[in-house]
């Protein structure tokens, strides 16, 4: 049997069986949204897909891969779903980005504590400044095309901090979850510090493959089901769980 089970007709599962979605994820952690514990899958897209198995026919199989393999697999239909993807006119034209989006992911600046840079929200503030980016990782349209913005882009969190604590960088941009939570692991609370207003907080979407078997009507389930999760108290609760209440 091939490794990758798409899908099968949520109309001819037999009464009392669950359909298998096959899920594409990495082994990255991605805070506060998935995350491991002691070998365990944990996070709040996690929280939010077990309520999907819990009220439907749905049952999820992850499968761990590159980002641009998952990226690829889903596309051909090898793989059904993406836990989160940003919406660009591109990607709506190669996946179904189901609707209402269920989360978002802030863009965040730091900098050193001792830098004395005020920030109103102004992105023209940071044009005397090198501003240290991850590779892949998206900003938000605005920030992502500004040209005069001077950046610096780097291939992991790790290195981020690592140039803006060696002063190689003046400011970084980044997810606040992954880069509070290094900056704790690292010993440095005191010596970082977060930038308030937020650049950007970019919503994102379950993203099911257009190249499966039934894909418009598990589309429209998942959307029905992420929709009776988000107007229900238990949403709400999630929410401040994560610590998501932006």
């Amino acid at each position: 049997m091939s490794f990758f089970v798409n899908a099968k007709s949520v109309e001819t599962s037999p009464k009392g069986t669950k359909t298998t979605i096959t899920i594409a994820t990495t082994d990255a952690d991605y805070l506060p949204f998935k995350f491991e514990v002691d070998g365990v899958r944990q996070g709040f897209t996690i929280d939010v897909l077990d309520y999907i198995e819990t009220h439907s026919e749905f049952d999820f199989e992850f499968i761990v891969l590159s980002w641009p393999r998952a990226l690829h697999l889903v596309e051909l239909g090898k793989i059904d779903l993406l836990l989160s993807l940003f919406k660009t006119k591109e990607r709506v034209e190669k996946y179904h980005l189901i609707e209402p989006s269920y989360g978002g992911e802030i863009s965040q600046l730091f900098t050193l504590t001792d830098n004395n840079f005020e920030f109103t929200g102004q992105l023209e503030q940071l044009t005397p400044y090198t501003v240290g980016s991850t590779r892949g990782y998206s900003s938000g349209k605005i920030f992502n095309h500004a040209e005069y913005i001077t950046t610096f882009p780097t291939i992991s969190e790790e290195v981020l901090l690592k140039l803006l604590v060696g002063k190689r960088i003046d400011l970084a941009i980044t997810n606040p979850f992954t880069f509070n939570n290094l900056i704790l692991k690292q010993n440095l609370v005191g010596k970082v510090k977060p930038i308030e207003p937020y650049i950007t907080i970019t919503p994102f979407y379950l993203t099911l493959s257009k190249n499966i078997p039934n894909s418009l009507l598990i589309k429209n389930r998942l959307a029905e089901l992420l929709q009776q999760l988000m107007t229900s108290p238990e949403y709400q609760k999630l929410l401040d769980k994560y610590q998501l209440n932006y």
